[in-house]
């Protein structure tokens, strides 16, 4: 009889990751546990506005404990998520793991910046809102992805493109979802299109010139 030999899947990352995907779980599990309505009426928020549904609109305020966890876990898992395409393009620049956080605090700054200059508060509230609850779903949605990819190295080559194609749809629904809610609350066209070319497109611009040396060759 033929020996057989076991040949140990490689292990492509560390396994604290694994460890820390599992921790994000159990804290949004938590947090279905306590606001159950608020995984609830998540689908609806993509149909409807979030302000005009009650626990949506209480639960991504920054009045609320809910809005900082369900943030503070897209800042982890998305961290990791950078951390583990540097480690896949053999890449040393671990500064961008906050690299999430800084364009979230960016769009959110952005939108308190038209908000005082225009005074529109109700109206630039709406994109808050928008802003925090896509945020809280690209946290969500991003986890089993990663943990995929940890438990699949053999997909390696498609999981950063994977990764990237998710975060760009998600940022094209807020992008047109929020001018369809500018539209609806009667903004002039020519300040959504300033508002698109002075703070969304040139910062994409800037993103792209930031990661071209790290990661396309």
């Amino acid at each position: 009889m033929k020996d057989i030999a076991l040949t140990l899947r490689e292990e492509f990352f560390p396994h604290w990751l694994i460890y820390a995907l599992l921790a994000t779980i159990i804290v949004l599990s938590a947090i279905k546990s306590q606001k159950e309505m608020v995984f609830a009426q998540m689908k609806a928020a993509f149909f409807k506005p979030p302000s005009t549904l009650p626990e949506a609109k209480e639960n991504l305020s920054f009045r609320n404990l809910t809005n900082y966890l369900m943030l503070l876990n897209y800042f982890v898992v998305s961290g990791l998520a950078i951390y583990m395409v540097l480690l896949y393009f053999d890449r040393t620049a671990y500064w961008m793991v906050f690299l999430p956080a800084s364009i979230y605090f960016f769009q959110l700054f952005s939108l308190y910046f038209v908000n005082f200059i225009s005074g529109e508060y109700l109206k630039v509230r709406e994109n808050i809102i928008l802003l925090n609850f896509i945020t809280h779903i690209l946290g969500i949605v991003i986890i089993p992805l990663l943990i995929i990819w940890i438990l699949n190295p053999d997909l390696s080559q498609y999981m950063p493109k994977c990764l990237f194609y998710v975060v760009i749809l998600f940022y094209i629904i807020r992008l047109v979802r929020g001018i369809f809610m500018a539209i609806h609350n009667k903004v002039l066209w020519f300040y959504i299109i300033l508002y698109l070319c002075a703070l969304e497109i040139w910062p994409i611009m800037v993103g792209y010139l930031v990661l071209s040396p790290n990661f396309i060759r």
